[in-house]
């Protein structure tokens, strides 16, 4: 889907303009995204870069990108989105008019086959939708790496992304944990719907397997940041409970045809085993101290032209 994302972007209405770049930061992939990437550079060679990162993990795709962007303010998204026409105008007239630090766009869901019934808006947060009205107000929450934009003032303050989050370390929560970063040093957070995206997930990508996946990630990056509120093994008897009573709970919802709070209760226990487990690799020697990301002083920038 890459090829549909930098469409969206390098429309006729932003080539136009020269005081932007797009980097694809091709995390050592082995489908096609270099020769995307080549005949891209080819079409449009004063607006797009790609690099190679070896090292791998999401996380230190990022910060390679971060490390090799020119511009002041860097947006990230994801390579199955689409961008709306007014992306990059919109983000600098919010800039210019509210001198925010970082900014989380608005990002909507299109799936195929229409939203599934056992998805509710509470379990679509682990999908990316990120919806909180029309109006500009200050982020209560954190930022969401599939439309986020940051000043790259921040990023020289406190670093890049943690190599122990996100997709490649735990599996996600690296955006999360910047975003916590960035309020400890003092910087403003806003929500901004005008800056719109649309997140393309395929049937066979939105499962309640993969949702459940997600909350069990999410309970081992929480880990991270919060301790055992009791010892483990009575931690454990505690975890083992809510997974035979959220099993039986999920089948009586079910039953009472309510399939979004069946998936809930059953991801609630699924968090809890995380967050247990991720404790448990702590005790057997994995540093429970996240590492911050260092920012690479360069990456290997691959060539327009095929070699």
């Amino acid at each position: 889907m890459l090829r549909d994302t930098l469409n969206t972007l390098l429309s006729p209405a932003n080539t136009d303009s020269f005081d932007w770049e797009l980097l694809v930061v091709d995390n050592a992939s082995t489908d096609r995204t270099a020769a995307v990437c080549r005949d891209f550079q080819k079409k449009f060679p004063n607006h797009v870069r790609s690099m190679v990162e070896t090292k791998m993990g999401k996380s230190n795709a990022l910060n390679t990108g971060i490390a090799a962007a020119r511009g002041e303010l860097l947006a990230f998204t994801d390579d199955d989105v689409f961008c709306d026409p007014d992306y990059l105008p919109q983000i600098r007239k919010l800039f210019a008019e509210t001198g925010a630090d970082a900014a989380q766009g608005r990002v909507f869901l299109d799936y195929e086959g229409g939203w599934p019934v056992w998805l509710d808006n509470r379990l679509a947060l682990m999908v990316g939708v990120r919806d909180c009205g029309e109006e500009v107000t200050e982020l209560d929450g954190t930022l969401f790496g599939t439309n986020m934009i940051v000043s790259s003032e921040v990023f020289k303050k406190i670093g890049g992304f943690s190599p122990d989050l996100g997709p490649g370390g735990v599996g996600m929560y690296e955006d999360t944990e910047i975003s916590l970063r960035m309020r400890r040093s003092g910087f403003r957070l806003i929500y901004a719907p005008q800056i719109l995206v649309r997140h393309q997930l395929a049937r066979n990508r939105l499962t309640k397997r993969f949702i459940r996946r997600r909350f069990f990630q999410h309970g081992r990056a929480t880990a991270y940041t919060q301790a055992l509120p009791v010892s483990a093994p009575r931690f454990g008897l505690y975890v083992a409970k809510e997974l035979v009573q959220g099993e039986l709970q999920a089948i009586w919802q079910r039953y009472r045809g309510r399939p979004a709070a069946a998936l809930r209760r059953e991801c609630e226990a699924l968090r809890q085993a995380g967050f247990f487990w991720q404790h448990v690799c702590f005790r057997r020697g994995v540093p429970s101290r996240l590492s911050v990301g260092a920012l690479p002083s360069g990456a290997r920038e691959t060539s327009s032209h095929p070699s």
